[in-house]
């Protein structure tokens, strides 16, 4: 039998027991202890989320106007980029195979008053027949061959053009408008910064082909950039109760939020997948619009092309 020498374990015993006792009073005293008795975080924790039923995605492809003739934009590119060369038809194609493939949407909506509707139906017919050439307009180019890809029935004309505040109309002259409101600074503060991003964006259309440009006026650069000439200059002027700046900056948002309603009223099933094709200064705010929807989840093309 053997025997074991308690005399020799017990300070071994000891002072394992009080490691052990050490260790664990070190533990737990640089454990944060979680305050449980923040009202406001159990208020945030509480508040009550959506949960709709639907669930859509939805993809704004921010673009310039093929057709420089029928441009009606408020800046005017004074540059060209040819999209009926074979290069950009080319690029055409692939961007369309592109969306149609990784994208496929189930609903194709464009920048053109609904009162054209019956028209773009049967245009769109003609040319899955093979019996019309698109002229140039992106709605054609881009939507018409992404719709008979996807084997869409047509593309959706979605647009809305609110009438401007009547106090607009009656301004002759912005800048003596500005002057006699002792607003000038503020008219023309980013003057230089917005007509030197304008130029750029213009410079562009001489520089990068077809894809490579709409990849940057898809970008979140552009995008921001562009939002902040909603937000500089026209935007201050007005006083008292008279904004007319703000009114017609409020005028591009009830516009948008137009498009937005309209295209909402197109989903019909619980997933839709809506590609929207339209001039890139709209992209901002339809995005924003579609990320604070519930409903919908914001994807971006330039996340698709791999580049």
């Amino acid at each position: 039998m053997i025997r074991i020498c308690t005399t020799r374990l017990r300070p071994f015993l000891i002072m394992a027991i009080i490691f052990s006792f050490h260790s664990c009073q070190t533990a737990e005293s640089t454990e944060p202890v979680p305050d449980v008795t923040d009202p406001a975080a159990e208020a945030i924790a509480g508040i009550p989320m959506t949960t709709p039923e639907a669930r859509h995605e939805v993809m704004v492809l921010g673009s310039f106007h093929f057709n420089r003739s029928g441009d009606g934009s408020d800046v005017v590119a004074k540059n060209q980029l040819d999209i009926s060369t074979p290069e950009s038809q080319r690029q055409i194609e692939a961007i369309t195979e592109e969306i149609a493939n990784q994208f496929q949407p189930t609903i194709i909506a464009v920048e053109w008053m609904p009162r054209h509707q019956a028209t773009f139906d049967s245009l769109y017919q003609e040319y899955r027949e093979g019996n019309w050439e698109m002229t140039k307009n992106e709605a054609f180019q881009l939507g018409f061959r992404i719709a008979q890809k996807a084997q869409l029935p047509g593309i959706h004309c979605i647009d809305n053009r609110p009438p401007q505040p009547e106090t607009v109309n009656e301004i002759d002259d912005w800048d003596e408008y500005a002057r006699q409101q002792g607003q000038e600074a503020l008219w023309h503060a980013f003057d230089e910064d917005n007509n030197r991003f304008n130029t750029y964006v213009d410079s562009m259309l001489s520089v990068l082909d077809l894809r490579n440009y709409l990849r940057m006026m898809n970008s979140e650069t552009f995008k921001k950039r562009y939002k902040q000439l909603s937000l500089t200059g026209l935007v201050n002027l007005g006083v008292g109760d008279n904004y007319i700046g703000a009114d017609l900056t409020g005028n591009w948002y009830r516009r948008n939020t137009r498009l937005f309603v309209n295209v909402r009223n197109l989903c019909q099933q619980p997933q839709e997948r809506i590609l929207i094709i339209y001039g890139a200064g709209h992209k901002w705010v339809l995005d924003e619009l579609f990320e604070d929807a519930p409903e919908f989840t914001v994807r971006q093309w330039n996340d698709l092309t791999g580049d």
